[in-house]
């Protein structure tokens, strides 16, 4: 490997190499060379290049970076068209080489990476340049986009949790933040279609905001809150891939979450235009994900609690919504977010019980994570628990998603549901779930639900349903937790008529035997 000839060539006049379809191919080969071998014998990068020489590899690059941005700079198209420069593609291939060339360098090497911050307001120049207009889409420049996110990932990933590692992560993540058209080159590399220059930018951004709190901070402004909707807005498609774009994407936002800063980033994410936006509903995903997976309980106070007055604001919509008879295109995206909602509050729920089970000590009188938020939940204030608007949603969504037993023949004409919405009608399954666990040894919520009247609305969803699996499940756990010692509810079922026995098999009403019948 010819190293030292690589310095020598680069050290020509750039503007002649980049003139000349030749010269730029000729040295593109060598360099893919060179950075090949770089590539497997990392270890070897300190002894070849001496920083401290009078001319170093980093300093013989700076010229072309600088060229090969003008060169593909559109609004200078009169101006480069008398420079003459060296065709597209031939240009794409040098750009590919010396990029691949640089980045395997600087990987992991502070040193390095100092060395060749120079070349970053050219880099971020030729980034915005092959991302204008139909290059975003032309396939033409995604290797090259790809190559230069993997540089620019490899230019500012801190290299160690040492002070000063990662000053050049918060210089320019400040840079790319400040709102600039030119400055922020994040925002374009999440728009190309290519998966790789994708994943790239993924690794930038979770590399930099890494163990940082305060580097994850500054994501929630304007311009940081464009890139995680555009990423959020993108997560539906990459979870079809399988690529593992959404696991990397995820995991930008599970540090979010367990940095507590996703109460703020769900708010700045909303639109006054709409009930619950899109990258709202992919948060609370990643935060169901979260919250399942990860059982411990969050700091004081618990940074989950703005899920309860969304809950409030969900139900209170769909119940307007669904009283006004008419058509919603909203409602679906809405359900999507009460299930979200309720799935996100039972895990709390759960994870609170488990901690009790395992003996605990649990000072839910305090303002104590989780332990408060499910106090809080509980509670018979209605601007603060959720039992009383439970119940109420439940009910609503009961006559708007009927029931169907194919084994008992109804006269009564059932509305037929959309296409669209069926999906949604086991949000009554997941409304009784949170019920069955706040019902969970403890006899006020049941008191609660008796008051509201649901314990008959309950009782009835302990039939088969075809559009709701496992409801009857749910809503016979939920009926044993609201009997267990509990006589006022008790005798809510003493004062019922049975009109039948639930098989145990397969949940066929069975005729009532005539030792339970009332005399």
């Amino acid at each position: 490997m010819d190293f030292e000839g690589i310095i020598s060539a680069l050290l020509g006049k750039s503007e002649t190499i980049l003139q000349s379809d030749e010269a730029c191919l000729d040295i593109a080969k060598n360099v893919e060379g060179v950075a090949r071998y770089l590539a497997q014998h990392l270890e070897e990068r300190e002894d070849l290049i001496a920083l401290e020489s009078n001319v170093n590899i980093f300093d013989a690059l700076s010229p072309f970076w600088a060229g090969l941005a003008n060169s593909f700079d559109p609004s200078q198209a009169a101006k480069n068209d008398i420079i003459g420069w060296a065709s597209e593609d031939s240009r794409i291939q040098l750009a590919l080489a010396l990029g691949k060339l640089e980045r395997n360098l600087i990987a992991g090497l502070k040193e390095f990476q100092d060395a060749a911050e120079q070349h970053e307001v050219a880099i971020r120049a030729l980034i915005f340049n092959i991302t204008t207009f139909i290059r975003i889409e032309d396939s033409k420049f995604f290797t090259l986009q790809s190559v230069l996110a993997q540089l620019l990932c490899n230019l500012l990933s801190p290299t160690s949790s040492q002070s000063n590692a990662d000053h050049l992560a918060d210089k320019y993540l400040e840079v790319y933040l400040s709102g600039g058209r030119n400055e922020d080159v994040i925002i374009r590399l999440l728009d190309s279609k290519d998966v790789k220059t994708n994943n790239a930018t993924l690794h930038l951004l979770h590399n930099v905001v890494r163990d940082s709190g305060s580097r994850l901070k500054r994501l929630l402004s304007e311009s940081g809150i464009r890139w995680l909707a555009k990423i959020l807005n993108r997560m539906d498609e990459w979870v079809e891939l399988q690529n593992g774009l959404f696991e990397l994407g995820a995991s930008i936002f599970n540090s979010i979450i367990e940095s507590s800063l996703h109460p703020e980033l769900f708010e700045l994410l909303g639109s006054t235009s709409e009930v619950i936006t899109p990258s709202q509903t992919i948060l609370l995903k990643i935060l169901d994900s979260h919250l399942t997976s990860t059982p411990s309980s969050p700091p004081s106070p618990s940074p989950h609690l703005f899920l309860i007055p969304l809950l409030h604001n969900l139900a209170r919509y769909t119940k307007i919504s669904i009283n006004s008879g008419q058509d919603d295109p909203r409602l679906p995206k809405v359900f999507e977010g009460l299930i979200l909602v309720c799935e996100g509050l039972s895990a709390i729920g759960l994870s609170v019980q488990s901690r009790r089970d395992a003996g605990e000590n649990l000072r839910e009188g305090l303002n104590n994570g989780d332990e408060y938020m499910v106090k809080n939940m509980k509670s018979k204030d209605e601007s603060q628990g959720v039992v009383k608007p439970s119940i109420d949603l439940l009910r609503s969504l009961d006559t708007f998603f009927p029931r169907i037993n194919p084994r008992i023949q109804s006269t009564a004409t059932i509305t037929p549901i959309s296409e669209e919405l069926k999906p949604f009608s086991n949000l009554k399954r997941n409304i009784v779930q949170l019920l069955g666990v706040l019902t969970f040894e403890d006899t006020s919520v049941g008191d609660q639900v008796r008051e509201h009247e649901g314990i008959q609305l309950i009782l009835s969803m302990t039939e088969i349903d075809e559009n709701n699996p496992y409801l009857r499940e749910h809503a016979l756990l939920c009926v044993r937790n609201l009997m267990l010692n509990n006589p006022s509810n008790q005798a809510i079922i003493q004062q019922m008529n049975p009109v039948g026995v639930l098989s145990p098999e397969n949940g066929e009403l069975l005729p009532v035997p005539e030792k339970m019948k009332k005399k």
